[in-house]
């Protein structure tokens, strides 16, 4: 069974109490592909607040961090992707596909270091995060044992269905 850190999932803000992810239209394959793979198993999503973030989303500290991890929830009878979406700040549907979720790390971001810039270098930095375009994608070896590492120091996210 799949546990630990299996992908990265970018989002413009991150709170413990996410009740679903979303991506733009053309990621729906990505999303299909993560959620088939980490349904029923412990795998986790990190949640990556991009760099270049608007100040329009209010990311403060976030930016550029890997700041939270969340588990897939089964959807739910009845329910699609299109049921959990995010409308942009304008109310257009930038993200009209989602899956549901819950936290299961979100630590204070202040001691969230920029993971992905220390592992990959500031050389790679934007080829790596360049594949958010596409969607979520899985985790390289080496930063899903980082940050598998790294969530390990901080509690879980407690809820009543933990």
């Amino acid at each position: 069974m799949k546990t630990g850190f299996q992908y990265i999932q970018p989002l413009y803000g991150y709170k413990p109490d996410i009740a679903h992810i979303a991506v733009p239209e053309n990621c729906e394959s990505a999303l299909e592909i993560m959620a088939a793979d980490l349904l029923g198993t412990d795998g986790l999503i990190a949640i990556y607040i991009p760099e270049g973030t608007e100040e329009v989303y209010e990311p403060g500290v976030m930016r550029g961090r890997v700041v939270g991890g969340v588990r897939l929830l089964p959807m739910p009878p009845g329910k699609e992707m299109r049921d959990y979406f995010y409308p942009d700040w304008d109310k257009r549907m930038r993200w009209p596909l989602g899956w549901p979720c819950k936290a299961v790390y979100a630590p204070p971001v202040s001691e969230c270091r920029p993971l992905v810039d220390d592992l990959f270098g500031q050389d790679l930095f934007q080829s790596y995060v360049s594949r958010f375009q596409h969607g979520p994608f899985k985790l390289e070896a080496k930063m899903a044992k980082e940050l598998d590492k790294f969530f390990a120091q901080f509690s879980k996210v407690r809820t009543r269905k933990n």
